[in-house]
């Protein structure tokens, strides 16, 4: 997976979304390049065939220039926990559990009745990405994910676009890499963990970014 070599997609970008609903992150934290790749499946009602990113492709680490998902907080507004719950069910009755007649009626359902599960939320300002690309295409293919996370069909983890900005630190380098060397000077420790480097692949060893990063926004 890569994408033709243009002076478009060298361009080192820092983009801001506002966080409307809390978020629920799945066990592997998103990143701008799976995101932009969701996207271009759901533009295209294709997620058969692979798609070009607007993001610069390093061939020598064998990832795109993307970081993962930064919560953005403020001196005012803080990183808040809150616990969403979600209403779940099983879909039919077990066999077995069907033909005994006998079984004590439970008005309450039983162990088929619909079972509210409690999820951590996460709600701050604003969600930070940082990247190599063009942040123009990257803006218009976001348009087709105005949800991230875990429940994103019931409203959870709504977010918006609210800026892009050059920006030349680097910080795109806040994601799995190979080499724990990518992570000198980002100011966490580096985990070890086996995860895809691209939106399509298999797991490798990699190091990662803790789960959870913030930053403050002057």
């Amino acid at each position: 997976m890569g994408t033709v070599p243009d002076l478009a997609l060298r361009q080192p970008f820092k983009l801001m979304l506002q966080l409307h609903t809390p978020l629920i992150l799945p066990n592997v934290v998103p990143r701008l390049d799976t995101l932009l790749y969701e996207a271009a499946c759901r533009r295209a009602l294709d997620w058969a065939t692979e798609h070009p990113l607007p993001l610069f492709y390093d061939a020598e680490q064998g990832a795109y220039r993307a970081s993962q998902l930064i919560f953005g907080v403020t001196p005012n507004a803080g990183l808040e926990a809150h616990s969403v719950g979600m209403v779940t069910h099983l879909q039919s009755l077990p066999l077995l559990a069907a033909r005994n007649v006998r079984a004590p009626l439970r008005i309450d359902g039983g162990d088929w009745a619909p079972k509210l599960t409690n999820h951590p939320g996460r709600l701050c300002p604003y969600l930070i990405f940082y990247a190599e690309g063009d942040p123009n295409a990257c803006v218009d293919l976001l348009s087709e994910i105005p949800y991230i996370g875990i429940g994103y069909t019931r409203g959870q983890g709504a977010v918006s676009v609210m800026s892009t900005q050059p920006h030349t630190e680097e910080r795109w380098r806040q994601r799995s890499w190979r080499s724990a060397d990518m992570h000198q000077g980002m100011g966490y420790t580096p985990q070890k963990d086996h995860l895809r480097l691209l939106p399509l692949g298999d797991d490798e060893p990699v190091y990662r970014p803790p789960r959870i990063l913030r930053e403050v926004i002057a």
